[in-house]
């Protein structure tokens, strides 16, 4: 039976192999291969009735979503491959206590932080 998991799935798995000590260099061979197929998130459509009109609404990309609460700390741009990076390669926690030690906030999720960070040059 065959195991579907999305990108963040698939990094939570690799992250657990390797805390018990496995080897899972092939499924960050699988990780690459999935950011390369698909780097962004596609926005959703979904169609809701009420009162006999029809009301669209697009849910917000991740892009998106970190544009608005993180995008004034790039005025060039979000640098979104950096960030998903991070991501990938940080706990939340890690990504926490290099934000207490830079004196910046610890609140929202790991793609804020990793952001948060890359703008003040932190993390290389």
């Amino acid at each position: 039976m065959p195991l579907w998991l999305n990108a963040r799935q698939l990094c939570e798995l690799i992250e657990q192999i390797e805390a018990g000590g496995g080897e899972a260099t092939e499924l960050r061979r699988e990780l690459k291969a999935l950011e390369a197929q698909d780097p962004l998130p596609r926005t959703k459509t979904r169609t809701r009735r009420g009162g006999g009109s029809k009301v669209e609404e697009e849910e917000e990309t991740t892009e998106e979503r970190l544009a608005r609460r993180v995008g004034y700390l790039f005025p060039n741009g979000i640098p979104y491959k950096e960030i998903l990076d991070y991501d990938y390669r940080f706990r939340q926690e890690e990504l926490m206590e290099q934000c207490r030690k830079a004196g910046l906030g610890v609140s929202g999720d790991k793609k804020e932080l990793a952001a948060k960070l890359l703008a003040k040059g932190i993390l290389l």
